[in-house]
Order: structure tokens, then sequence, then C-alpha cells
């Protein structure tokens, strides 16, 4: 529940933030949120402003909603009460599939995002794209940056 978490500052506990798989939630202007599963981030400052970068494929439905819907997204580190659902994330698309419901996974309203974050979570950070930029010849992906508006923990963690 969302009771069960407290806002922290956004560098602590990144032990968790990079030893884990993480579950993108980004949403669609008509309220249509997915999650995908993601390996690919990093948290660190840029312009002296703490962020998440996130690199998604254009190939994916989150990249769609991430260029054409709301301009936001959460990352979410997955408890083990839920850690099935990023087999369920890294596995299906959020063009023909509910993710969420196929998950059983319970969103919690953002407070300075509208896209939500995900309950059962150790980690969840509420951010804001403040940048973005093709990845280059490394990969076939784009990295967004995200401006951390709010950052959570679990209090099993804390």
């Amino acid at each position: 529940m969302a009771e069960n978490r407290k806002e922290i500052n956004p560098y602590e506990y990144v032990e968790h933030f990079f030893s884990q798989t993480g579950l993108l939630v980004s949403m669609g202007k008509k309220s249509e949120k997915n999650v995908m599963a993601l390996d690919w981030k990093t948290l660190g400052e840029l312009w002296h402003i703490p962020v998440i970068t996130v690199a998604v494929a254009p190939s994916r439905y989150s990249f769609k909603l991430l260029t054409e819907g709301i301009r936001e997204f959460t990352v979410n580190i997955p408890s083990s009460n839920i850690s099935e659902a990023i087999m369920v994330a890294g596995s299906s698309s959020g063009r023909n599939t509910d993710k969420f419901q196929e998950a059983n996974l319970n969103a919690i309203d953002g407070k300075n995002t509208k896209v939500p974050t995900i309950q059962d979570c150790l980690l969840s950070y509420e951010c804001e794209i403040v940048h973005e930029t093709k990845s280059g010849n490394m990969a076939p992906h784009h990295l967004f940056f995200g401006k951390i508006l709010k950052a959570y923990a679990s209090k099993d963690i804390l």
C-alpha cells in the first residue's frame, strides 16, 4: 500500500535501484497506462538536477507513449511480492495487453505526475521528461532523461 512507503532523497538506497530490474510506467493522452521491464537505466544528475535516464527501443509501445503521450514516467523497483511482474512486463506488448491487469499490479496515483507508481515496490520515482536523445551507435534505443520529482522507499528497506 501507499502507506507502506516514505518519501526519500533520490540518492538513498541506490544499491536496490542499480542491482534490480525495474518497471517503467508510461501513459498515453487518454490515460492508457503501460508497464515495461527496464534494465537499461541509470540515476545521476543533469544540469545539477537529479535525473533517471532510461533507454527504450523505438519499436516499443512504451516509446510511443513517452513520445506522443504524457511526458512523464515512473520507475519502480519491485519487491519479491511482485517480482513475477517483470516477466509479464517483458514478454508481452501493451499495444494489445493490459499488463497491469495481467501482472496483477496496483497503481498508486502520482503526487507530482499523472503517471502512477506501482504498489509493493522497494523504490519508486516520479519523473518528468526534461531531455531525450538517440543513444548513438551503441544500441538502437532512445534515451529519456526524467527529472526526479518525488522518490519513495518501502518501509521494508528503511
